[in-house]
């Protein structure tokens, strides 16, 4: 018994001598960072408040006294950058020295999906990102207006017809789910050429999949952090946790190759982003990607398309209902921009600058992702720092985009929702970095022009037949989720929704 005493006493003490260790990497480099838990870090915070609020509790502590600041996840050492010069030298001006997004690694013999442009480190990520840029162009996404629009007339349809099924609900609907429908729908068509009908059956199996991608039993953040942070480890393990998405590769790999093998066997031509990938593939057959490679960036061009612009969609017409002044003064632009061109085209899209504000507003309330991580491949010496920090080789740094995006200096009133803040005036009185709603430099979101387009059609679509208003009985309150890295509406949002007189 006093052996055993005696063992649990060096382990323990160990135990603690290891963690303090741990948690006093930023200390012991000059570093400021937050008070930690003597056990858990910062982390232990995360079990009642979104992974966003730990970097925005860094930001405030230390911004404007230092240009970098230290927090915890797990015994990982997190930067957080606090200052938008240095913000920029890392994004654009010292980019090569910051390519990666992430060090941990991933397999992808065992998951093929893994290797797309989100994903990839290095020289592997430039010579994709310069496959696929040319595909990405507004001349290119403009081929796939036609089918955009083509779906958002079935969500004016769907919403005429669950408008009028909700009368005796006071035509209360559940705007976060539907306009996933319609998101799944238009990804389905233009990156799989699939018709996939979830706005007509809401169980169809497109939608079961996208649905369960966010919302399955472990896609938690907290989990999800835990094997990042500790994933070389975990793959010398016998037993290894399950990949996230490893549930779903024969889904879509299948899906893929049965899709290119019929394309190119009947030599099938539309316009969507498949049919540009399978361009690649004709152009450049000793260095075009391969069936893995492309399903890849359709999976990752799919998860990443849906939840972001459904949720972005979601928060608009929430917003929209909580302001009915600039719900009047978007739908005044967008019928006088539509009587215009007759209908509704791309150009007349365009044409929309207030819908363009009311967007980008929205965004800097609601980014899809907390913040922007980067990993310099050599030890970093931050410039014009006097404190000479160092920045090590492999650590992972937080550029954080919502707490940016609330910064007072930056957004009077932060909390309130004021679209005018992105007119020409207002952006030039502001640093180039107070707004990353996808990023910026080299490594910025590839997909914007086809995100933007297709938040764009669905607002346009429905502010042009349809009121937004708050429920009379309260119900509207919005919670973010706090499981997952995207900031996705908990309890979906719902609206009064009520059709205009024609």
């Amino acid at each position: 018994m006093g052996f055993v005493l005696i063992v649990f006493s060096l382990v323990l003490t160990w135990l603690f001598g290891y963690l303090r260790h741990c948690y006093t990497y930023w200390e012991q480099r000059g570093v400021p960072q937050v008070r930690t838990h003597f056990f858990f870090g910062n982390f232990f915070k995360l079990k009642s408040i979104h992974h966003s609020e730990l970097l925005q509790e860094t930001y405030d502590a230390f911004k404007g006294k230092s240009k970098v600041a230290g927090t915890y996840v797990y015994t990982r050492p997190l930067a957080v950058v606090t200052d938008l010069d240095l913000a920029k030298t890392i994004l654009i001006k010292d980019f090569n020295k910051f390519v990666d997004r992430m060090d941990a690694p991933f397999n992808l013999e065992k998951n093929p999906l893994a290797g797309h442009l989100f994903n990839l480190h290095g020289e592997q990520w430039r010579a994709l990102r310069t496959k696929l840029s040319p595909t990405f162009t507004s001349g290119k996404i403009k081929y796939m207006f036609s089918t955009i629009t083509s779906v958002a007339q079935q969500l004016d349809e769907t919403c005429r017809q669950e408008v009028a099924e909700s009368a005796s609900r006071g035509h209360i609907l559940e705007l976060h789910d539907l306009l996933g429908r319609y998101t799944v729908d238009v990804i389905g068509n233009c990156a799989f050429g699939i018709e996939c009908n979830s706005l007509k059956n809401p169980k169809a199996e497109f939608r079961e999949v996208a649905r369960q991608l966010f919302t399955g039993h472990n896609r938690n953040v907290r989990w999800s952090l835990f094997k990042r942070t500790y994933a070389r480890f975990l793959e010398k393990m016998p037993i290894r946790p399950r990949h996230p998405h490893e549930d779903f590769v024969s889904f879509f790999l299948r899906l893929v190759r049965d899709t290119v093998e019929v394309r190119e066997r009947e030599h099938i031509k539309r316009n969507d982003f498949m049919d540009l990938l399978l361009g690649l593939r004709k152009t450049d057959e000793k260095n075009g990607l391969t069936v893995d490679q492309l399903a890849a960036q359709v999976f990752v061009f799919f998860v990443a398309g849906f939840e972001t612009s459904s949720s972005n969609m979601s928060y608009a017409l929430y917003e929209l209902a909580k302001n009915p002044n600039i719900q009047s003064q978007l739908r005044a632009e967008i019928q006088s921009v539509l009587q215009k061109h007759g209908k509704l085209t791309y150009e007349a899209m365009m044409e929309m600058s207030y819908l363009d504000h009311v967007v980008n507003e929205t965004l800097r309330k609601y980014p899809a992702l907390a913040s922007l991580t980067r990993v310099p491949s050599e030890d970093y010496k931050v410039p014009g720092d006097e404190a000479n920090i160092v920045l090590e080789r492999g650590v992972s740094v937080h550029i954080p985009v919502r707490a940016i995006h609330y910064d007072p200096e930056y957004y009077p009133e932060p909390h309130e929702f004021r679209p005018e803040r992105f007119e020409v005036a207002a952006l030039q009185q502001r640093h180039p970095m107070a707004f990353l709603g996808f990023g910026d430099g080299p490594r910025n979101c590839i997909g914007l022009r086809f995100g933007r387009m297709q938040v764009k059609v669905g607002l346009i679509t429905l502010l042009s037949s349809y009121r937004f208003l708050l429920p009379a009985d309260g119900s509207s309150k919005l919670i973010i989720g706090n499981k997952n890295f995207l900031l996705i509406p908990d309890q979906g949002i719902r609206l009064r929704v009520e059709p205009l007189a024609v």
